[in-house]
């Protein structure tokens, strides 16, 4: 089975009733692994696998098929995507989820799937992906689960430091089960040991660019007094 990732949070939330909607899927523009997914690739696995079919299409957390925390409730394609809208679970995997939507720690959606019908475009130097059957979507945390799959990449070492933040502080504070935030803390342990060369380097970059524009304020503060006094 093949995953494929994108960087786009939720369309909507209405965490009070429990749903959520958005996409697992965008058609159309090349991905990393060099593929297009065309409009119309998901049409026969939705109708068979769907809501409305034999409901096998499972909602999962980072691709994990021990943790499906919501069900899917309608699925389809629009001119953007495979759009969805899914019902989030009652049991205690499900409220720690919502939980998790509530503190941005959930940000991105994926897939897992196996071509079916495939074409190689030359002139786009791409594979055009024509029909696919889908196995689950996911909700994303930061990065993807396995490492040996499809990784969605960091936007930048800001939104690093920003999600390990975001990660630390809901560990010390949520009322999620002992399982989820035994999850969390080996997953802060895991990510901030793997982002560390990146976090390294970014905060250097940091510390010279500060330490570029102390000079530069000195600099200027020093040709001031000395213009002054003439």
């Amino acid at each position: 089975m093949i995953v494929k990732g994108i960087n786009e949070g939720f369309v909507d939330q209405d965490l009070k009733q429990g749903v959520i909607s958005g996409y697992f899927a965008m058609f159309g523009n090349k991905d990393l692994d060099g593929d297009i997914i065309e409009k119309g690739a998901f049409s026969k696995t939705v109708q068979e696998r769907g809501p409305n079919g034999k409901q096998l299409i499972k909602y999962l957390l980072d691709h994990d098929r021990t943790k499906a925390v919501a069900k899917i409730i309608n699925l389809e394609e629009d001119s953007k995507g495979l759009r969805y809208e899914a019902k989030i679970g009652t049991h205690s995997l499900g409220v720690d989820f919502m939980k998790m939507i509530e503190s941005g720690l959930i940000n991105q959606h994926s897939f897992g799937f196996i071509i079916m019908k495939e074409m190689y475009d030359s002139q786009m130097k791409a594979n055009r992906i024509k029909e696919v059957m889908m196995h689950e979507g996911s909700a994303i945390q930061f990065l993807g689960a396995n490492p040996d799959t499809t990784m969605i990449e960091l936007k930048s070492q800001l939104d690093a430091v920003q999600y390990l933040d975001k990660l630390e502080k809901f560990i010390k504070t949520t009322d999620c089960s002992d399982e989820t935030i035994i999850t969390l803390e080996n997953r802060f342990k895991s990510l901030s040991e793997l982002l560390k060369p990146s976090l390294d380097t970014y905060s250097e970059k940091i510390a010279e660019e500060q330490f570029k524009q102390l000079k530069e304020t000195l600099t200027k503060t020093f040709e001031n007094h000395v213009s002054n006094r003439r």
